[in-house]
């Protein structure tokens, strides 16, 4: 396969990809962008840095990994080392305690270097936990030793947050060191969010939704999504398998039609959905798996 059936495969995969419509249209613009880039010879015009603000579990790993598929293919940005991107979690450390982070990431860095002098390629930096300490010198660390690193790093900043003042403080400062787009990224609704469930998990095991089953579901996720343990694509995934999983207990008698009737217990007050709300995490969901391609 050759650079532009890469390109196009790639760009056709995020062009599919459910909600996301600001990183389509980013991408969108980016693909005019290289196109004119080549066509003009301007090849020292580079690309900015981004701050992604997101849902938790909004399928950010799969869109980061895609993005640098699409850009390796495209030859948008210089690649070297052992992957294309990684994903970073940046701890917060208080003011008074040495900034171990600066030197986790550091090393990180250098460990995907592989046997090359350097890494060149994406990072995804995870800086929740920095929303509200922007001013602090450590921060003030992080970002110059990101920007002294841009020549080889094209950086996307995530947060998972609506809160517009602390959105706009990290785009302050972030934007005082590097060239910056942000990117509000929309979670799909209940209803992109059934057809989904039906297209990704379900008609590929030759089941089929009812109009009435679809409302019934849109109903549940709406309810799941309220919830503060929900965690967007993984939520939904597991329940898209437990689905798969009690109607394949139930006697089917050749119907390949999944009613409401078949999904009573998945309605919004209903001893599932209940349950999921009810739940308590041990652990932060970010969204971060620490995937790369």
């Amino acid at each position: 396969m050759n650079r532009q059936d890469d390109m196009k495969k790639y760009f056709n995969s995020i062009m599919e990809l459910k909600g996301a419509d600001e990183f389509k249209e980013m991408i969108r613009r980016l693909h005019t962008f290289l196109k004119n880039r080549e066509a003009y010879s301007l090849t020292d015009v580079t690309l900015p840095n981004y701050l992604w603000v997101t849902n938790r579990g909004g399928g950010i790993t799969t869109m980061v990994n895609l993005f640098a598929e699409y850009l390796y293919a495209a030859r948008a940005v210089e690649f070297c080392g052992t992957v294309k991107v990684f994903e970073f979690k940046l701890d917060y450390i208080a003011p008074d305690a040495f900034f171990s982070e600066l030197a986790r990431l550091d090393n990180t860095i250098a460990s995907f270097a592989g046997h090359n002098r350097f890494y060149k390629g994406l990072i995804c930096i995870n800086i929740d936990e920095w929303m509200e300490h922007t001013g602090d010198d450590h921060f003030k660390k992080f970002m110059n030793y990101i920007s002294s690193n841009n020549d080889r790093l094209l950086v996307i900043f995530c947060v998972h947050s609506d809160a517009k003042k602390f959105v706009e403080a990290i785009e302050s400062v972030i934007s005082s060191h590097l060239r910056l787009e942000s990117l509000a990224l929309r979670f799909p609704d209940a209803n992109e969010l059934v057809e989904h469930i039906e297209t990704r998990y379900i008609q590929n095991k030759g089941f089929s939704f009812t109009n009435n089953a679809k409302a019934l579901l849109c109903d549940t996720i709406s309810e799941l999504a309220a919830g503060k343990q929900f965690n967007g694509f993984k939520s939904i995934k597991q329940l898209a398998n437990d689905i798969l999983y009690n109607i394949l207990a139930t006697d089917l008698g050749g119907n390949q039609q999944i009613s409401a009737e078949m999904l009573s217990c998945y309605e919004k007050g209903a001893t599932y959905v209940k349950r999921a709300n009810a739940q308590t995490s041990t652990k932060s969901a970010i969204g971060f798996t620490g995937r790369s391609v």
